[in-house]
């Protein structure tokens, strides 16, 4: 299912702005679902160009955690990457110690 993101745009709340090198980015969320633990969260990420980001969580991270993953791994995202205009992001679980070796 494709979003209008125009429309989600108008109607969501005031943008988080972060700068990424010399260009200001704002993040608009305008869509959040829980899936079992983990957290879904779809981004509209606007600045010298447009993108549709969906970020999964880990839903052991609190909210504030949350959130600075999200900020972290779009921010990783738009230094490494140019060119893409929809793309999906998280941050490989945790090995537990007890596999580790």
């Amino acid at each position: 299912m494709r979003i209008d993101v125009k429309r989600e745009l108008r109607s969501s709340h005031e943008p988080l702005s972060i700068v990424v090198g010399k260009d200001i980015w704002d993040l608009y969320v305008f869509g959040v679902t829980r899936v079992q633990r983990d957290w879904w969260v779809q981004l509209a990420v606007v600045g010298p160009r447009a993108c549709e980001v969906t970020v999964r969580v880990a839903g052991a991270i609190d909210r504030a955690g949350a959130a600075h993953e999200i900020v972290a791994l779009v921010t990783e995202w738009l230094r490494d990457d140019g060119t893409s205009d929809h793309v999906f992001l998280e941050r490989p679980p945790a090995i537990p110690e007890a596999y580790a070796s």
